[in-house]
């Protein structure tokens, strides 16, 4: 056992993975409800979108071989293959529909959840830990708990490795499914997001610490920590079927420090509506950051905490994790997005909750601290179901043809309405509430266009892929190019959509072109090209 457990009081007991007493208090129960049915109701209301439907077109197949087959030759989500085999299962389980793609987001967001708990129940009061399991759900992560995407499992995944890690050092016996769940929380998470290999900057700095102080290794831990290092592995083929999105993709030009200030300010309460006020939010980041850090320093200086010196390594190696991902693009040569980097909400949450405990361990202060924080829970969770309602309305309202449009359309059996956007494609081939409509919708793509235009071919490589296994018209710009007669195809405002580059195409081409309407928020035009 290391001296700072010692030294912090700590006899690790078999308990030490238990909730203590044996029960989970109804506060954090209560917290749990309130975020399943925010999630729910959101994803009720929230309309699919690009990135889901390119889960759900991979996922939605036959059998796992097919999967691996269309990932491994021809993907369009990019990510390894940890992810959809669960998807996969909850897809057969619950149907290929919102619901099913949805569900594994969920449960990865309340397995987080329940694993900060469980951490912070270790070191802190049960109010504390409370605290700790509410606290992601007020900020703009709790979306992708209702997204279907990898990054609300790879949160589940991060945690779960953090709580097993807890468990095995806090023990001297008795640690084997400890140890294995370190290991596979681990293996999933680098196979969930290729950016789920940050968890092992704090996982193995904290028990190099730990083996530093101690002065002889855990042999046992080590070998649990490098199993799971190992399944890096297994994402290398994948990884190596979609390095051909990276040279255009989407413009790439690695990374912006700027993408370490959104990460951070991405859990600030609320942030998704204030993002606006940038200026505002970095101060108030700044100083929230610092009182935090003060706070926690305080009460672990006071030894107020049950905190192992090698834990709080842990915690604030995670916390720092935006930077850490900033250094690995440098070694990648890819982009940075802030969805990449949210692991850091599992350090956070911790660090919060313990800088709050002067106020949290009083009855009273306690009881009212999680009051308002269930309460902004609540009224954060109700703006994003009302914002994302409103906008699903007005997605499905853009989805009526105009009779005359729809009469062009169906003049010959064989007239197909073209898209170049990606995004508006995938919501109108699923949500076009006209099934002949619907049945006529085509996606248009090209490379040499894309990247004339907006430097970039990410579209045309998606539509390229789709073509093997989708089962959409999919048609080359070139080869409509060629086709007589009027082609009805939707432009967009090429400012406010950076994969459609039809207008651009349309024009340079000197096409003759006459406008029928509107839909999917773009306009209908009839396009005669010149020979």
């Amino acid at each position: 056992m290391d001296s700072s457990a010692q030294m912090s009081g700590f006899v690790g007991t078999a308990k030490s993975s238990r909730f203590p007493n044996g029960r989970f208090p109804a506060s954090a129960v209560a917290f749990l409800a309130l975020t399943t049915a925010i999630s729910l109701v959101l994803s009720h209301y929230s309309l699919l979108w690009y990135d889901e439907f390119l889960v759900l077109w991979t996922a939605n197949v036959s059998s796992i071989g097919q999967l691996a087959h269309i990932q491994l030759t021809c993907p369009i989500s990019l990510h390894p293959f940890g992810y959809d085999p669960i998807v996969y299962a909850s897809m057969r389980l619950f149907g290929a529909g919102p619901f099913g793609i949805r569900l594994p987001s969920l449960l990865g967001y309340l397995m987080m959840q329940v694993c900060l708990y469980i951490f912070v129940r270790r070191i802190a009061p049960e109010r504390a830990a409370v605290f700790a399991l509410a606290f992601p759900a007020l900020n703009t992560t709790l979306i992708y708990a209702s997204e279907g995407r990898p990054y609300a499992l790879m949160l589940g995944w991060f945690a779960l490795a953090m709580v097993s890690w807890q468990t095995a050092v806090r023990r001297e016996s008795h640690r084997t499914w400890a140890l294995l769940s370190l290991a596979l929380a681990v293996i999933m998470a680098l196979n969930t997001h290729y950016f789920g290999v940050l968890l092992l900057v704090p996982l193995c700095g904290a028990e190099l610490y730990r083996s530093v102080q101690r002065r002889r290794l855990d042999i046992p831990v080590l070998a649990s920590i490098g199993a799971g290092a190992a399944g890096i592995l297994l994402t290398l083929p994948f990884m190596k079927a979609v390095r051909v999105f990276h040279d255009h993709y989407y413009q790439h030009d690695g990374a912006r420090l700027s993408v370490i200030a959104r990460t951070y300010l991405s859990v600030l309460p609320g942030y998704g509506f204030t993002h606006r006020h940038a200026a505002i939010a970095v101060v108030f980041l700044a100083v929230f950051a610092v009182a935090l850090l003060w706070e926690f320093l305080r009460q672990l200086r006071g030894a107020t905490v049950n905190l192992p010196h090698a834990e709080a390594a842990f915690l604030i190696l995670l916390a720092g994790l935006p930077f850490f991902g900033y250094l690995m693009t440098f070694v990648l040569a890819t982009s940075l997005e802030g969805r990449f980097l949210h692991g850091v909400l599992v350090g956070i949450s911790p660090l919060a909750a313990i800088a709050f405990m002067p106020l949290l361990r009083r009855q009273m202060a306690g009881r009212i601290v999680l009051l308002a924080l269930f309460l902004a829970i609540a009224f954060f969770g109700f703006m994003h179901i009302r914002t994302f309602r409103n906008d699903g309305k007005r997605v499905m309202s853009g989805l009526v043809l105009a009779p005359e449009v729809k009469a062009a359309l169906m003049s010959s059996p064989t007239k197909l309405l073209y898209i170049g956007a990606t995004y508006e494609f995938s919501q109108a081939s699923y949500y076009e509430p006209d099934p002949e409509v619907r049945s006529r919708l085509a996606l248009v793509y090209s490379e040499e266009q894309e990247l004339r235009w907006h430097h970039g071919n990410t579209g045309a490589l998606t539509g390229l892929h789709m073509r093997s296994f989708t089962g959409f018209p999919i048609v080359p710009f070139e080869t409509l190019a060629k086709q007589p007669g009027d082609n009805l195809i939707v432009v967009f405002n090429a400012l406010d959509h950076t994969d459609d580059w039809s207008a651009e195409a349309l024009a340079a081409d000197h096409s003759s072109s006459t406008r029928l309407g509107t839909f999917a928020g773009g306009d209908v035009m009839a396009v005669h090209f010149i020979p």
